[in-house]
């Protein structure tokens, strides 16, 4: 270690001179944690703006300070339960999933979360590159779900969109095995939505994540079953090819953020390739526009089906199901988070992790009526006010088909693409068993 360098406080900045005779500002809002050295040192951690072709990258940097000013106490960090080695120490996992978003994890991983992991004294952690979609979910069968059936504690740091995290989740809940200990999950988004990211917080700051890595703790991860009908089928390679759903014939899969279907599932699907990827989060923008506005002129298309809704009603919790009059729809989503993307806050009542499942429907209207409720969603959630859309609390929503066309009969689960056969159907219920945390 280097000699501690002596600071000053300018306004909201940290002044020192560097070892090379160099003076240099560190903005409050850039510094991510400052953590005790043996006395009187401390050390801080901050984030360096970098350029590189027109883009904005952040690294990790330190600095050795000798006493620390007033204006830094409250960055002083413990190093967390679920990082730190004592006692029973976790098992401490980083993925990369190299296919997220337009594919900066590697980057934020070797620029950021590898110097933060050295700086905390943690260097012995096991690292995974996705090497296919398939890698997180082979990781989770041959490492995440052994240690916890076997009571290993266990932290996983997933650079990854939600996808990584559904993956994991699918395969703890198709498990027949008692969970022992449940692993916990750090996010550090990487992807183009971020939903649960978005949804708990994790948005801000020059690396959202980082800060809930080393200051949260552990909350259950609510989930919801999707149980489909016996002919559907997953859609894969960029909607060209079909795939068994599961297994077991149960024809389930498992969600924690949104199922859906109509115009949401619809432009996740068109959406969901490679040039569209290119695009961040824009992609889905620009798939609702062509949706709103078919190439041929027509209006946008009245997706249809019968709806049914269970809610609990009652300090009994008695349940009781509730048929949507209409049989046709554009948008008709359940949620269990208040965002899909950062500013798209699609349930402002939700409370992440709470628990709660919302349901979010309108029916047919023109483009610009679409577009209108859509800006509403950007504006703070206020389209859950308009007359012409249904926005309440349910235990369970089941859909029955009625299209002749697969592409109307296509159902978003996380992410994932499922379609229905000809008169099927799909029943999304709350899981009662909490077999994640997520650190928040």
């Amino acid at each position: 270690m280097s000699d501690p360098l002596a600071v000053d406080i300018a306004g909201s900045s940290l002044k020192y001179t560097s070892h090379a005779g160099v003076e240099c500002l560190i903005d409050f809002s850039d510094i991510l944690c400052v953590l005790s050295n043996p006395a009187p040192t401390y050390s801080v951690l901050f984030f360096q703006k970098t350029e590189l072709d027109g883009s904005e990258d952040f690294s990790l940097k330190k600095i050795d300070i000798k006493s620390l000013p007033a204006a830094l106490s409250p960055l002083v960090t413990k190093i967390p339960s679920h990082l730190r080695y004592e006692d029973e120490p976790p098992v401490v996992q980083v993925v990369v999933s190299t296919g997220s978003g337009i594919g900066k994890a590697k980057t934020v991983f070797q620029d950021v979360v590898r110097p933060l992991l050295k700086y905390i004294g943690l260097e012995s952690y096991e690292l995974y590159e996705t090497e296919s979609p398939q890698t997180i979910i082979e990781l989770a069968q041959s490492k995440f779900l052994e240690r916890a059936h076997s009571g290993v504690p266990q932290t996983i740091i997933l650079l990854s969109g939600d996808g990584g995290l559904i993956d994991i989740l699918e395969v703890f809940y198709r498990s027949k095995k008692a969970i022992g200990v449940s692993p916990n999950i750090v996010l550090i988004p990487c992807g183009t939505g971020n939903a649960m990211a978005s949804s708990i917080g994790l948005r801000s700051g020059p690396v959202p994540g980082l800060s809930t890595l080393l200051r949260g703790s552990p909350s259950p991860v609510p989930v919801f079953a999707a149980r489909f009908s016996p002919g559907s089928r997953l859609v894969i390679d960029e909607g060209r090819q079909r795939a068994d759903i599961d297994t077991d014939a149960h024809h389930t899969l498992y969600g924690a953020v949104v199922a859906s279907w109509g115009l949401h599932a619809a432009l996740v699907a068109d959406s969901d390739t490679f040039e569209y990827r290119k695009f961040g989060s824009d992609r889905f923008k620009m798939a609702a526009n062509e949706l709103l506005h078919p190439s041929d002129g027509t209006p946008p298309h009245k997706f249809k089906g019968k709806i049914t809704l269970t809610a609990s009603s009652g300090p009994d919790e008695a349940r009781c199901q509730e048929t949507v009059d209409a049989l046709e729809h554009m948008y008709a989503l359940a949620t269990l988070v208040p965002r899909l993307e950062k500013e798209f806050l699609i349930s402002p009542e939700s409370v992440p992790l709470d628990g709660k499942m919302r349901f979010i429907r309108f029916g047919p209207m023109s483009a610009e009526e679409a577009m209108h409720l859509m800006t509403l969603a950007y504006q703070g959630g206020r389209h859950v006010i308009e007359d012409t859309v249904t926005y309440v609390d349910i235990e369970a929503v089941r859909i029955d088909f009625q299209e002749d066309e697969e592409k109307w009969r296509r159902v978003c689960i996380d992410g994932k693409i499922v379609a229905v056969e000809r008169d099927g159907w799909v029943e999304i219920c709350k899981e009662p068993s909490r077999l994640l945390n997520l650190i928040n």
